[in-house]
């Protein structure tokens, strides 16, 4: 028999599953919140022990964080990751470690017609790059080359990158981030965290001080129910994000599809659906006509992530077969 672990970790919560991929038996499968744990490793034993489960044969992990030389330093988790540790404390043969958006990317190819929700049809040709990006936690951005038919993600940071305001009122929301930030990224803005950003700054706006303590699922609600300052935030979230994932398409021109993944997109289905973001994503000048002949998708399915992680997986288990 051949176990194997896949792992989605998030800043905040960590999805795991184990399977047995002879019998094509899913074992075991939870979901954990990362804050409960000091590190992956405890994580993973605690999985092991709770299931009882037999010894895994391979293991990848997608983290939220750039992976060098099988280690990682996690972006917005205070854990460090060794591949190699892992299968000595963790008793598993073959541990490899990927980028989340690695893993996102990766997934894209195991989604079904009613994981996807199409933004923009666009002009598909199959013979084209892909681009996978999401906002949860973080903001994660994977391009996907094209190599003769088969689509090989590429590492990339590229939520860090500077944020460019489009309007005055985006300047205007620079300006404080400044005050606190001498680098403002996307991430902090396009995240949820940066949902209570904004939501900060428009309470401050209409009242002089600021609103805390209302998460990125309350302001949802809040817009839901008509709050203008909550109404505010996701409209300008949803400008911010649009406009960003039309930058990222200029450089990489992602002919096979745009896929908008993450934890925030799925469950602000109604904003990210309204004209809105796609006229922030085609707002490009000259560009116009380019960005308007690339595919988007909203991807709903929120394991997308696990699901690169169990295909990269099995396929340690055919490099290395028994």
């Amino acid at each position: 028999m051949s176990y194997i672990l896949a792992a989605d970790v998030g800043a905040t919560k960590v999805l795991l599953q184990a399977s047995d991929t002879t019998k094509n038996l899913v074992l075991a499968e939870k979901r954990y919140l990362s804050a409960d744990f000091p590190s992956l490793t405890a994580l993973i034993e605690t999985f092991q022990s709770e299931f009882d489960l037999p010894a895994i044969d391979a293991a990848c992990l997608g983290l939220p964080g750039p992976v060098k030389s099988r280690r990682a330093e996690l972006t917005n988790l205070p854990w460090t990751v060794d591949a190699d540790a892992l299968e000595t404390l963790c008793g598993i043969d073959r541990v490899d470690i990927i980028n989340d958006f690695y893993a996102a990317a990766l997934g894209v190819d195991d989604l079904q017609p009613d994981d996807l929700v199409c933004l923009q049809e666009g002009q598909y040709d199959i013979t084209g790059n892909r681009l996978v990006v999401g906002a949860g936690s973080g903001l994660g951005v994977a391009p996907v080359k094209n190599c003769n038919g088969a689509f090989i993600p590429q590492p990339s940071e590229g939520g860090h990158a500077d944020f460019a305001p489009v309007n005055n009122e985006q300047d205007d929301i620079l300006a404080w981030l400044r005050k606190k930030w001498p680098h403002v990224s996307y991430e902090r803005l396009l995240s949820g965290e940066g949902l209570e950003t904004l939501y900060f700054f428009y309470s401050i706006q209409a009242h002089g001080h600021g609103k805390r303590g209302i998460n990125a699922a309350e302001i949802h609600q809040a817009a839901l129910d008509g709050e203008q300052i909550a109404v505010q935030t996701l409209d300008t979230f949803v400008e911010i994000y649009g406009a960003y994932i039309g930058n990222a398409a200029l450089i990489w021109e992602p002919q096979a599809g745009i896929f908008v993944a993450g934890g925030i997109a799925p469950k602000i289905q109604d904003w990210m659906t309204q004209p809105r973001f796609i006229h922030a994503f085609l707002n490009k000048g000259r560009m116009k006509k380019i960005v308007e002949t690339f595919p988007i998708y909203l991807v709903v399915n929120e394991s997308v992530g696990l699901l690169g992680a169990i295909r990269h997986a099995r396929s340690l288990l055919n490099a290395h077969p028994e």
